[in-house]
């Protein structure tokens, strides 16, 4: 049996751009919840594609679902496994 690794630095950055997507997304909704102008281009950079013409709304969504696709549990190298 595999052991799989959960905690990554790469997770991390992941779950900071799901943060970012789902707060644009609740801030439709909810007006307590504030999104600046930069935090908007901080989502755009992270799409993957192109966002032209796309709604703020796609923007945050297809972010998500970049980051779920990523998010496969990788196995863990056993000690001394290389590369």
């Amino acid at each position: 049996m595999a052991a799989f690794t959960i905690n990554t630095p790469m997770e991390s950055t992941s779950n900071d751009r799901l943060k970012l997507a789902l707060r644009v997304l609740t801030s439709r909704y909810d007006r307590t919840v504030k999104v600046s102008d930069s935090e908007i281009e901080t989502l755009r950079s992270y799409f993957r594609g192109n966002a032209a013409g796309m709604s703020l709304d796609d923007l945050a969504v297809g972010v998500i679902q970049q980051q779920l696709n990523e998010r496969t549990i990788r196995p863990k190298k056993a000690k001394g496994e290389s590369a």
